[in-house]
């Protein structure tokens, strides 16, 4: 078996969702999906330039070989790039021999994994850009009832000054609505737009500001009582005083973990903040490489990472897992992808024996179900999602779905 061509296909969603599709000679045919990135399908098509006429099934060493190949560039973009590569390999294998991808990975610990419900104070669509910058998508057409969906929020950089902000009212409505939908683990944002007024730029809160934060946190905490697991995600907005005081302050409400209060490439400043609170700091989905980890666990001295889970790939993902359980630490896996990714992170958490759960970002976004062919209900169901058995990914899109929410000026396919 041969791989004769590499093609992609870009939906607009919450973010873009990347689909890659790897064909063969024989006729089978796998799918993945790549971690969203300007100018991301371009690179994957620059790799039919090393893969095509290559066997799909040494996935190890076309893994190896495209790292190789793209050594000046790397991590980065390029890794995103072979993450979704990678994921369609292993569909492909799995097809190709009639196993799931759990089985590929060394077998299965669940049938079900616990996924986290990603929130925000609001139920409208929050849709950005590759650069991070708030869109409406073509699909929603140019008005219409739909015309305030898309909102913009203060961790991604822009400016949201005349936005409103979200209280705590509304963060406890909201913890409300996802609780009665099943899920028994959530988590929201508290990096977002205040009544009192910020430096952008100088990565301190005031005391009004962590009260403010804190009172977010609380009201969660207050709404959906103990027996729901809850963290926190501060999109690395913080410095090291700054994220002290808010990880004490939250200290009360015992969560499963804070997540990216600091900037995520100085470690030892992680290990400052870690070695300040009871509060459980993860972070990881902007690191790439077991060696990141490795420091993270031994100098930082974290106990549960957060790994992206088309950044890192299933591959070296499944490698991660056994380095971090030789140190008892959990992981949590983060992903904003849709449902090909999302089923591909399943398989990753069924195989992971350390796993503590694996994020949903897609809650605001009303197909996400509409797009897996002959599903016979919603995919996540009172907050888990059953590990399929079927061949490869257990997962096909439906095309004639997925094409009418593309992205215009993207490749479908072709």
């Amino acid at each position: 078996m041969k791989i004769t061509r590499i093609s992609t296909a870009v939906l607009e969603a919450n973010f873009d969702w990347t689909l890659v599709r790897i064909e063969t000679d024989e006729s089978v045919t796998g799918y993945g999906e790549a971690f969203v990135a300007p100018g991301l399908t371009a690179v994957i098509g620059q790799f039919n330039e090393i893969l095509v006429g290559e066997d799909p099934t040494s996935i190890d060493r076309l893994i190896r070989r495209m790292k190789a190949s793209t050594i000046y560039c790397a991590p980065g973009i390029v890794y995103h790039a072979i993450g979704g590569i990678e994921t369609a390999l292993l569909d492909l294998l799995g097809k190709r021999y009639q196993m799931p991808v759990w089985q590929i990975l060394g077998g299965k610990y669940r049938d079900r994994v616990t996924v986290y419900a990603d929130c925000h104070g609001g139920e409208a669509l929050e849709s950005i850009s590759p650069m991070l910058k708030p869109r409406r998508p073509g699909w929603m057409g140019p008005g219409g009832d739909q015309g305030d969906a898309v909102i913009s929020i203060k961790h991604h950089g822009w400016d949201a000054s005349k936005k409103e902000s979200l209280g705590p009212a509304q963060y406890a409505a909201r913890a409300g609505t996802m609780a009665e939908r099943g899920f028994r683990m959530l988590k929201f944002d508290v990096d977002v737009p205040t009544p009192f007024e910020t430096d952008e730029y100088n990565r301190d809160l005031s005391p009004a500001e962590v009260d403010f934060a804190a009172a977010l946190v609380h009201a969660v905490r207050d709404a959906v009582g103990m027996e729901i697991g809850l963290a926190v995600d501060c999109h690395w907005n913080y410095g090291v005083a700054a994220a002290i005081e808010l990880a004490r302050a939250v200290e009360p409400c015992r969560l499963l973990w804070l997540e990216d209060p600091i900037p995520p490439e100085n470690i030892p400043a992680v290990a400052q903040v870690q070695r300040s609170t009871h509060t459980r700091i993860a972070t990881g989905e902007n690191h790439f490489l077991r060696t990141d980890f490795q420091r993270l666990i031994v100098e930082g001295g974290l106990r549960v990472l957060a790994p992206d889970v088309q950044k890192i790939g299933l591959w070296e993902g499944r490698k991660l897992a056994d380095l971090a359980d030789m140190h008892y630490v959990n992981l949590t896996w983060h992903n904003i992808s849709g449902p090909l990714g999302t089923m591909a992170g399943v398989h990753l958490c069924a195989a992971t024996p350390n796993l503590l759960a694996l994020e949903w970002h897609a809650a605001s976004v009303p197909f996400f179900d509409q797009l897996v062919k002959g599903a016979d209900g919603p995919m996540i169901r009172d907050g888990r999602i059953a590990v399929p058995n079927a061949p490869g990914l257990g997962i096909e899109i439906d095309l004639d779905v997925a094409w009418n929410y593309r992205k215009a000026g993207e490749p479908f396919f072709e």
